[in-house]
């Protein structure tokens, strides 16, 4: 413990050690293990505290674990053979989209939902969504699971947007249970990055 941190409240000391714990994992580098549903369901609680201006609340989620990511292979397959790919309607092609969702023992859609009338600019409502992510992100880091935000165009795409019933996406949470040791991290010093001005 240096000196700085003995300063610091404990609970201060725990948030930013789940932030500087936080990695980004690949899908091959998750076990296949359930994230029990308890947990999960504190993840999601945890999206729902994030800062939101004007209290809209933009963000929705559809959770998809065991089997029931076989409705996920589908949309992924369907917003695959709706895409510009050259493969896209070769039939191994959108095989290998259905087994992407086998990969990972849980998903999470980050789903854009603004009213008709919007009281807030888009980009407001995205920062929200995106403010819940790394809440859920960081909660899942609390749990000991790991992986990372997938936003590829078969994630964002207008149709597997339409099949959850979601005006728009901004790609999926992928979390699940290391199966190797957490890699290291650094970041460049914040001195490089942050001006006083006092």
């Amino acid at each position: 413990m240096t000196t700085l941190d003995a300063a610091f409240p404990p609970a201060a000391l725990t948030v930013l050690d789940v932030i500087r714990a936080r990695r980004t994992v690949d899908i091959g580098l998750l076990r296949p293990d359930p994230v029990p549903r308890e947990v999960v369901e504190a993840i999601l609680e945890a999206g729902t505290w994030a800062p939101n201006h004007g209290r809209t609340e933009p963000w929705r989620f559809t959770v998809f674990t065991g089997e029931g990511r076989a409705q996920l292979a589908e949309v992924f397959a369907q917003a695959y053979a709706a895409g510009s790919a050259p493969d896209r309607e070769e039939g191994a092609a959108l095989e290998a989209q259905r087994a992407r969702a086998w990969r990972a023992p849980l998903w999470i859609s980050l789903e854009l939902h603004m009213p008709e009338k919007p009281k807030m600019p888009e980009w407001e409502e995205q920062a929200a969504l995106a403010c819940a992510a790394q809440n859920m992100w960081l909660a899942a880091t609390a749990f000991g699971l790991v992986g990372k935000w997938v936003s590829g165009p078969v994630m964002v795409s207008p149709v597997a947007a339409q099949a959850l019933g979601a005006p728009k996406l901004l790609g999926l949470l992928v979390l699940g249970y290391p199966a190797a040791e957490r890699h290291t991290a650094t970041r460049a010093p914040l001195a490089d990055k942050v001006t006083w001005v006092e």
